[in-house]
């Protein structure tokens, strides 16, 4: 009986913390606005005469998730 408790203790801390988890990755992941971030396009001619088309994201904040 006190073996059952335990199991079904740890399986409740198990889905809590799963739970906490995956409303922090969706917290962090909506209140990244990227309002100070921008993209610059380069484009250059490689030694074969082709198109190179280059996307840089560029970001002022410090830490970008």
């Amino acid at each position: 009986m006190m073996q059952r408790m335990n199991a079904k203790k740890q399986l409740i801390a198990f889905v809590l913390t799963i739970g906490l988890v995956f409303s922090i990755l969706i917290f962090v992941n909506k209140s990244n606005d990227h309002v100070e971030c921008g993209s610059v396009i380069k484009k250059t001619i490689d030694k074969k005469g082709q198109e190179v088309v280059e996307k840089e994201h560029i970001c002022k904040e410090k830490y970008s998730f």
